[in-house]
């Protein structure tokens, strides 16, 4: 990887073998990198909108390879998708995002959010939050939590969202517990509904539109009312008070402590406190997990469904049953090599 980032600086020229590698890890053909000329598609500052959005809001995080591989990556499952439904004659609608005043307070716009998705007074895992955005065409990739192209680690990003008018993106470190991403999943959103991208990572609270996209988070997953009662009675100085409420409304202690942050039940030495208690905590579970001698079995067609998403798959699956393309490629397009695993993402779509 560092040899690659000294390529990639133009401080050292690559060899044929490392020109392959680097094809194969931006997929994309081997004489992209020796041309002159290239095509639009090729030019990653076109290739990826809001390119420059990015540079700007976190420069430190889109200058890792990984990261810039992974999005342009993403951003061609993206292109597929389109270009599968419009030869269905099935071509995706425009995201119709809800029409937010520039200033309006997270508060307000949270209950727009709720609004547009149809909820009252329910919380949901991550899964069901999840689909509710698929449903308004939004593609939400997982990256993977085990070694491969797309696993980055959790301390690079946590989130990243990509505007565009139509199928906009939004992908979600899966190196992150289940509870934590709905916090950041409808952080993303708030990019989005700002028609904006973004890379989201630990250090970006003191920026306004990251604070403003935290506390919609906060307001769509706790709304202010449900969570003063829920708090009621309850000691907020002891953490573990902190963890079942957060287990009600099925988000993480993090983001739990977060909340009582905005709401301002906390003052910011409680918050620090709490905050480093739960990162001793998440330390002493990784060198657990690294010490156990394995975890469950995977089960790789659900595993990939959860990464790819259903608009993916779905698209894929019925130009498959369209004849338009055959087995072997709708392995390829999975990234995987067994066929009864695809077959089996079939069966549960």
């Amino acid at each position: 990887m560092a040899k690659i980032a000294v390529i990639e600086q133009g401080d050292q020229k690559p060899t044929f073998k490392q020109l392959d590698t680097l094809a194969e890890l931006y997929k994309v053909p081997r004489w992209v990198f020796i041309s002159e000329h290239l095509p639009e598609k090729y030019q990653l500052d076109k290739a990826i909108p809001a390119f420059r959005q990015f540079i700007d809001s976190n420069a430190d995080v889109f200058s890792e390879h990984k990261v810039r591989s992974l999005i342009a990556r993403v951003d061609r499952f993206r292109e597929l998708i389109l270009e599968l439904r419009e030869d269905m004659d099935e071509p995706v609608t425009d995201f119709h995002p809800l029409a937010l005043k520039r200033n309006v307070a997270s508060d307000f716009a949270a209950q727009q959010v709720r609004d547009w998705l149809d909820i009252t007074e329910e919380s949901f895992k991550f899964s069901k939050w999840k689909e509710m955005l698929e449903e308004k065409n939004i593609f939400v990739f997982m990256t993977s939590k085990y070694k491969g192209w797309s696993h980055v680690d959790k301390a690079l990003f946590r989130g990243l969202a990509i505007y565009h008018q139509k199928l906009p993106i939004i992908i979600i470190n899966d190196s992150d517990a289940k509870k934590a991403q709905s916090f950041t999943l409808f952080h993303e959103l708030g990019h989005l509904l700002r028609k904006e991208s973004a890379i989201d990572d630990w250090g970006a609270y003191h920026q306004r539109v990251e604070r403003w996209c935290d506390e919609l988070s906060g307001n769509v997953l706790m709304p202010a009312a449900q969570f003063q009662t829920a708090i009621h009675n309850i000691n907020i100085d002891d953490l573990d008070e902190i963890k079942s409420i957060a287990g009600n409304f099925q988000v993480s202690a993090y983001a739990c402590l977060v909340r009582l942050r905005q709401l301002r039940l906390i003052d910011q030495d409680d918050y620090l406190h709490f905050e480093a208690q739960l990162k001793a905590e998440y330390r002493k579970l990784q060198k657990k997990l690294k010490e156990s001698a394995g975890g469950p079995a995977r089960n790789r067609p659900q595993e990939v469904l959860n990464q790819y998403g259903h608009i993916y798959a779905n698209a894929l699956f019925q130009a498959y049953r369209n004849k338009e393309f055959g087995l072997h490629k709708l392995c390829q397009a999975f990234d995987l090599k067994r066929v009864p695993y695809v077959l089996e993402i079939g069966r549960q779509l």
